[in-house]
């Protein structure tokens, strides 16, 4: 399944990813070493970013979600339900119940 959570906030998307981000750093050493979640700025002609998950003894970056603004609503788009947690425990924390909604998708098979 694929997952969009919107977001009612007027802070901008980068701050959004930024939250989930922080919540999504484990100091723990792992087998591939730290995880850690990272946002950047998309490449695209479109303004949005992108929320990158990496280890630190695998090169291979993961883009775990895009993150943009559509009217006066932040998304995170195309996320994917084995990381559902790491996006809804921040996200609610942060903002509340009431500030966030979700979609959820289910691909053709």
């Amino acid at each position: 399944m694929t997952i969009w959570f919107c977001v009612k906030t007027a802070q901008t998307p980068s701050v959004v990813a930024d939250v989930v981000c922080a919540f999504n750093t484990f100091e723990e050493e792992a087998p591939n070493g730290k995880c850690v979640w990272v946002v950047e700025k998309g490449k695209g002609t479109e303004e949005y970013w992108q929320i990158l998950s990496k280890y630190e003894k695998i090169k291979d970056v993961v883009c775990v979600a895009l993150v943009y603004l559509e009217g006066d609503t932040v998304v995170l788009g195309e996320v994917a339900d084995e990381v559902l947690p790491n996006f809804l425990a921040p996200l609610l924390v942060k903002y509340g119940f009431d500030n966030v909604k979700w979609i959820v998708a289910n691909p053709k098979r």
